[in-house]
């Protein structure tokens, strides 16, 4: 599979940059660090449905800023359908693990970041010399949000199904069932039968899967996101002379992400581990992520 092969070369381009950078070839470094970026963003993108291997090919190919840009709206979009979710069960929100989930602040990230790509078209050159203070509060953030997804995940592994909670599932489930008669009969009998057919056990093992994968989906993408936004400027200048500027020039150690890319190494090997981790749980469950 494509994604997988992706993630693969991913793995490859991050020890290449790690061992470039200790031989102090910064500039092949930064560029190899990019590159793993990409692409672990690419198979997510492919993982997550969010675009096709004939769209990757097509239409978006190495412009890395189209992949990022369609892949954070997705997921937003997602975000949003995830919060419709939670407003057609409200009784989710009382069952403890989404009890603190916020939506708006998960959402507020996205433009946070979508913001950022618009100030890498707007002026590159600024963007690669990124201030170590900036990096750092990207991480941040990067940080905050997962440590809030995490606190979600411990809470779902907590979670079990009671008869109120099933009872009060069931009342919603009656308006959702109305609705899809009126626009399409034959669904809404297979939906009426599928969850007749459930039991509490069979609910609660839905629920944890379902919101297990979004849990891991959307630390996997913050981390990724994050990553994309700092390496984003240096797709070409790394390799190439550009308005009058060398990467010999720019990418000595007294540029911030050249200071900071072992901690960026880091994060993003983090990040792979994690990529593992839920291809594994995907594989067992046979679903895509949500």
């Amino acid at each position: 599979m494509m994604s997988t092969e992706l993630l693969n070369i991913a793995e490859s381009d991050l020890e290449a940059s790690r061992v470039l950078y200790e031989n102090q070839l910064y500039p092949q470094a930064i560029f190899y660090f990019q590159q793993s970026v990409e692409k672990a963003n690419k198979s997510l993108a492919l993982v997550s449905k969010q675009v096709t291997e004939k769209e990757l090919y097509r239409t978006i190919g190495h412009e890395a800023i189209k992949i990022h840009e369609r892949a954070i709206k997705r997921q937003k979009d997602k975000y949003e359908q995830f919060n419709d979710h939670l407003k057609l069960f409200p009784e989710l929100k009382e069952i403890g693990f989404l009890e603190n989930f916020n939506n708006k602040r998960e959402l507020r990230q996205f433009d946070f970041l979508l913001s950022y790509i618009n100030e890498i078209r707007l002026d590159k050159n600024k963007v690669i010399h990124m201030s170590s203070w900036d990096i750092r509060r990207l991480l941040k953030e990067m940080e905050r949000g997962k440590n809030d997804i995490e606190k979600e995940m411990q809470s779902l592994s907590k979670f079990r199904m009671n008869d109120k909670t099933l009872k009060e599932m069931n009342h919603n489930f009656i308006e959702l069932y109305n609705v899809a008669l009126k626009y399409n009969p034959i669904y809404a009998e297979e939906l009426k039968n599928d969850f007749e057919n459930l039991e509490s056990k069979n609910i609660e093992k839905y629920i944890k899967n379902y919101f297990g994968l979004t849990y891991l989906g959307m630390s996997l993408s913050i981390s990724l996101y994050c990553l994309a936004i700092i390496t984003l400027p240096h797709v070409s200048i790394t390799r190439y002379p550009e308005n009058n500027m060398t990467p010999l020039k720019i990418y000595t150690p007294r540029l911030p992400i050249v200071k900071k890319l072992p901690e960026l190494i880091d994060v993003h090997n983090n990040a792979l581990n994690e990529f593992k981790i839920l291809n594994k749980k995907i594989k067992e469950l046979n679903a895509p992520i949500h």
